[in-house]
């Protein structure tokens, strides 16, 4: 593992490795004199100015061939309330279609394909029309490999910054989703990556992943970081840790303690020998509900694991998407907690390789040194799920891929890359205080996490209740207004019937919902479909994700 700190010119910053655009915000907070001193001397040496929001100029549209206070006393009950579940009518009918001649857009000049595709090839969409003041990084996390010339990049999220309002969106794309890659034909998205390298695309394989972007969904990315397995454990292990709030306990293979890094083994077959699924070095492993405190390793099978243990069960690239994000706000918020963010310009000197990025100093210093007093109820979640994707099988060889729904996500793709909306305004306004009422440690923190990804509300989790032991999680409603979609977010999201809402209005209050969770939360914190956990003692071959 890479843990000597050497000099370079590059920007392997600790903090810009994996959780770059949650730190890069300068939503209104003014610098100190010193780092304003030293933002004017790096742009003069490295980059004159953050890039300059794009203006679209293409003007044809995309026409994708598939279709498709106070201490409550009240323990109420209720049925809670139905859940909307999105049903999918459509149903891909791709067809092949001949190649296409280049097309112009924002300056770029796509080539035509190099291969026949197997479905039909989609025109240019639109570039999304931004503000002034955003700035679009691409994350991508890589399982590039010693013993592998090819990689694919199986996390790939995008990072939408608005400086003029001081917001953060965070885009996750899946890396299944059958998408049309510049000059090459139909394939999944997380191989762009190592096509653009193989090729020389210009900018590599990054240019060719934010080329991808553009000619699909109008993204127009300015910078990117990219980061592989080795390098984002280095990164957790040297923030200390992470802290992050687990609402669905997971299940899976661990290498036995104590662990070996690649670093421990002279050979890459060492290694590897010491990784393989019948070494004998792996153990079944539960990872709980709750606050749990996760090294790099950890950090590292938390956010990637997508098998389960039982045959034929895995875990959904939604939900790969859904824990990823969880771990880069665990970083951010490590990073700011530890004061990391104000040292950036000085850990330009000390840190190796442990990222690939094209932002330089003065790009990051324009951006970063702010993040210290970002809210992070204004850092906002975007997945595209699969109500928004469409399950095609590919006729020449099987593959089972996502097509996007033409009527699902570019919608999605446009308002992540947007300001925020009314709704999330209004929502942000609200004020959450959740207690907890059960004897678990941190369960408030796992739901105020829960209540601020889902909704995008203002909550503070404030510990635990007068006591541990309330049965039934309740809502204090101290608004005293008609039910507003806001409480009914909050109500699904914690899995409260309206019989556990009880209004108290308060003109005076300090929020404006209290939250005490109650023991039936311990059970209701999870509500996605996870697959079924095996019995610990029953004999089960290893099936870890390998090296």
């Amino acid at each position: 593992m890479h843990q000597k700190l050497l000099a370079n010119r590059r920007l392997p910053v600790l903090i810009i490795a994996v959780a770059v655009g949650i730190l890069l915000i300068a939503g209104g907070v003014r610098a100190s004199t010193r780092q304003s001193q030293q933002i004017a001397e790096a742009v003069s040496g490295t980059q004159t100015s953050i890039a300059p929001t794009p203006t679209a100029t293409l003007t044809s549209t995309p026409t994708d061939t598939p279709t498709a206070s106070d201490t409550p006393t009240n323990t109420p009950t209720g049925t809670l309330p139905p859940t909307y579940t999105p049903t999918m009518t459509l149903t891909p009918s791709p067809t092949p279609a001949p190649p296409k001649p280049p097309k112009p857009l924002n300056g770029t000049v796509f080539p035509t394909p190099s291969t026949p595709a197997p479905t039909g090839i989609p025109t240019p969409a639109e570039a999304i029309d931004v503000p002034n003041g955003v700035v679009n990084i691409l994350l991508l996390g890589s399982d590039k490999r010693e013993d592998d010339g090819g990689y694919r990049t199986d996390s790939i999220v995008v990072v939408s910054i608005n400086r003029s309002e001081g917001t953060v969106n965070m885009l996750s794309l899946p890396r299944d989703m059958y998408v049309y890659i510049p000059g090459w034909t139909m394939q999944r998205i997380n191989t762009a990556d190592g096509r653009g390298a193989a090729v020389g695309w210009p900018g590599g394989g990054p240019g060719l992943i934010k080329d991808t972007l553009l000619y699909n969904f109008g993204i127009v990315v300015q910078y990117y970081a990219r980061v592989d397995f080795d390098g984002f454990q280095s990164i957790v292990d040297a923030v200390g840790g992470v802290d992050v709030p687990v609402d669905c306990a997971i299940q899976g293979w661990v290498l036995k303690q104590p662990r070996k890094t690649r670093a421990d083994f002279a050979s890459y077959n060492d290694w590897a020998n010491y990784t393989d699924p019948g070494s004998g070095n792996w153990e079944l492993y539960t990872l709980p509900v709750g606050i749990q405190h996760l090294d790099g390793y950890m950090a590292l099978w938390y956010a990637r694991i997508r098998k389960g243990v039982l045959p034929g069960q895995s875990y959904s690239d939604y939900d790969r998407a859904r824990r990823q994000q969880q771990v880069l706000r665990a970083i951010f918020n490590k990073s700011r907690s530890a004061g990391l963010i104000a040292q950036a310009p000085d850990l330009w000197q000390k840190y190796s390789d442990l990222v690939q990025t094209d932002l330089g100093l003065g790009n990051m210093l324009q951006l970063a040194p702010i993040a210290t007093d970002l809210d992070t109820s204004k850092i906002h979640s975007y997945i595209v799920t699969p109500d928004l994707l469409i399950p095609w099988v590919v006729p020449t060889d099987g593959s089972e891929v996502d097509l996007p729904n033409p009527d699902g996500v570019p919608q999605l793709i446009s308002e992540a890359m947007q300001p925020p909306a009314a709704n999330y305004v209004i929502a942000n306004s609200l004020k959450v205080e959740v207690r907890n009422g059960t004897a678990t440690d941190g369960m408030d923190q796992v739901a105020a996490d829960r209540i601020l990804r889902d909704g995008g509300m203002n909550v503070v989790a404030t510990g635990y209740a007068d006591r541990k032991d309330y049965p039934l999680t309740t809502i204090y409603d101290f608004t005293g207004a008609r039910k507003s979609g806001q409480l009914l977010d909050l109500q699904h999201d914690m899995h409260v019937a309206d019989a556990q809402v009880i209004v108290q209005p308060d003109p005076n209050r300090k929020f404006d919902y209290l939250v005490v969770l109650g023991n039936d939360y311990l059970t209701h914190s999870c509500t996605y479909a996870m697959p079924k956990f095996a019995d610990p003692n029953a004999p089960i071959t290893p099936a870890p994700e390998g090296p």
